[in-house]
């Protein structure tokens, strides 16, 4: 699914690919197009490591967020 986000966090010197992030997105479709993540470019943004992304993904699928 394609990501409207800051362009910051696609510069491959600061991000490599591969990198998790976690921000708040809406699913939205401008005008009944394709659907897509929009991310607003001055929220927080969280870097995790693989460790990190497999809890929150557990936690999420339990109901805990």
């Amino acid at each position: 699914m394609r990501v409207q986000c800051a362009r910051a966090l696609s510069d491959p010197e600061q991000y490599p690919p591969g990198t998790r992030f976690l921000l708040r997105a809406k699913l939205t479709d401008r005008l009944g197009g394709t659907p897509f993540l929009y991310a607003r470019h001055g929220d927080a943004v969280q870097v995790l490591s693989a460790a990190q992304a497999r809890k929150f993904l557990a936690a999420f699928r339990r109901g805990r967020i």
